[in-house]
């Protein structure tokens, strides 16, 4: 097996990380392999903000958490069962954010095809990630200016929303990647 298939193979969502931090180089060469991901017509419509800053990654999950507690209790109940952190001490959160292309092919898509990269890359180094689809919530919620404040803070262009936010660090521990379901496969020839 390759280099890259062995990577995709044993990639895993990490839910522990140990409190030793990122490397900033680390972080570099993982947002590069992202923007490197190909896009729809070429448009790369994203923007990534890599966050380190412990108080603002607390503040994100906090806000997020908040919302579910809330509005999703099924989504809560899932966060207990894993030990109640809702980023598993990560030291770092790419957040990405997309803006609408009004191509067949949405942004979200395109994001889906970075964030893929983002993982990969941050495995194939040694480290960790976890694609954390309820980070949104800290963005998305209405009457609240937590969403607001945070595309300030992190800058994030306007026209761009929040898609996905991805969570990366040295693991705490290791698992196997999810089983593979090759049924799903037919070939026609």
């Amino acid at each position: 097996m390759n280099d890259v298939l062995e990577v995709i193979a044993k990639r895993y969502s990490c839910r522990g990380f140990s409190s030793q931090p990122v490397s900033r180089a680390d972080l570099e060469t993982i947002a590069r392999a992202g923007v490197q991901a190909p896009s729809s017509r070429g448009n790369a419509p994203w923007y990534l903000a890599v966050v380190t800053h412990r108080e603002l990654i607390d503040q994100i999950r906090d806000s997020a958490f908040a919302v579910i507690t809330r509005r999703d209790r099924e989504g809560y109940q899932r966060i207990m069962d894993r030990g109640g952190d809702l980023f598993y001490n990560a030291q770092a959160l790419i957040v990405v954010a997309t803006k609408p292309t009004y191509d067949l092919t949405p942004a979200e898509f395109d994001a889906g095809l970075l964030t893929e990269n983002i993982c990969l890359a941050a495995h194939s180094i040694g480290l960790g990630s976890c694609i954390c689809g309820f980070a949104t919530h800290a963005f998305h919620v209405f009457n609240s200016p937590d969403g607001e404040r945070f595309a300030k803070r992190l800058e994030i262009p306007y026209g761009y929303q929040m898609t996905v936010g991805i969570l990366l660090g040295h693991p705490a521990q290791t698992k196997e990647q999810h089983p593979t379901d090759i049924s799903t496969i037919r070939f026609f020839e």
